[in-house]
């Protein structure tokens, strides 16, 4: 009877996760403009969320350790598609009559985080000037 219930938990994170995805695709304003953001961006945007989920995955799998099999089975495509839901909202919240300073925006948001992460590898290594 215990296998049962972490089985029906499991399907049912899967369902709310589901549900979340399309949550956030259909809830984007359609009345504002579309800004196609450049593939640099959505590249790097991709590749933030599914780091960050990498990571809350792997919390998720320490402290539930019988969700480790699903989150292993399915991680690439529930990040994958919370990243593209990611990358549709942020390109239809961005104002669509400055496209240009949008996506200057978005790109510097990149940059800092980018920078961040890259100063707290320097600081991890030991490299002079970055400890803390």
């Amino acid at each position: 009877m215990k296998k049962v219930l972490p089985a029906l938990f499991v399907r049912k994170i899967a369902l709310a996760l589901f549900l979340m995805t399309l949550l956030l695709t259909a809830c984007a304003p359609a009345a504002q403009g579309f800004v196609q953001l450049p593939d640099a961006t959505r590249i790097s945007i991709t590749a933030l969320v599914v780091a960050v989920l990498g990571l809350v995955f792997a919390k998720i799998g320490q402290l539930f350790p019988w969700s480790v099999p699903f989150l292993t089975k399915y991680k690439e495509e529930i990040s994958l598609a919370l990243a593209a839901a990611t990358v549709g909202v942020i390109e239809n919240v961005l104002p669509g009559a400055y496209p240009e300073p949008s996506i200057l925006f978005v790109q510097l948001v990149l940059s800092v985080l980018a920078a961040i992460g890259l100063f707290k590898v320097f600081a991890k290594s030991g490299v002079k000037g970055f400890r803390s």
